[in-house]
């Protein structure tokens, strides 16, 4: 079932946003649960979702060589998640994981993409509301790495 505008538009990612693009947007979401410990996405499995928490802590993993799959940042209610649909190859780079039960509006990427596309200025509304959010995950990653390839405990 598609959630509607009026719900769609209190998520913090898409507050202030212009109503005909809430309204695009209603049209290619659903509302989701998910239950602990099931997953989002996997990583390297292909990228056509996105994902705005509404209840729940997800964690978003990797695996390195040596050292197993570890948390690179743990996000809750009024993130975003999955964005590797934007650039080829169109893969997951992180997987991730349920910790607490989630709902989530999800959105399907394909779709997004592809009125994105067509519509420049929709695609610019949502690429600004989205690069913050590359920047917060890239600066939590590389704190990550930090700790990883610091000396083993």
């Amino acid at each position: 079932m598609n959630p509607s505008p009026s719900l769609l538009c209190e998520h913090p990612f898409l507050k202030g946003m212009p109503e005909p693009f809430i309204q695009k947007l209603s049209t290619i979401a659903t509302h989701l649960s998910f239950k602990a410990q099931s997953y989002l996405f996997v990583e390297g499995q292909k990228a056509d979702k996105f994902f705005l928490l509404q209840k729940g802590l997800v964690a978003l993993e990797t695996y390195f060589p040596e050292r197993g799959i570890l948390v690179i940042q743990t996000v809750g209610i009024g993130h975003v998640v999955g964005w590797s649909w934007i650039c080829p190859p169109f893969l997951w780079h992180f997987s991730a994981r349920v910790i607490d039960p989630v709902d989530a509006f999800v959105f399907d990427a394909i779709h997004l993409k592809e009125m994105m596309e067509e519509d420049p200025s929709f695609g610019y509304e949502i690429t600004k509301r989205i690069i913050p959010l590359m920047l917060e995950r890239l600066q939590a990653t590389r704190l990550q790495f930090l700790d990883i390839y610091g000396p083993p405990s």
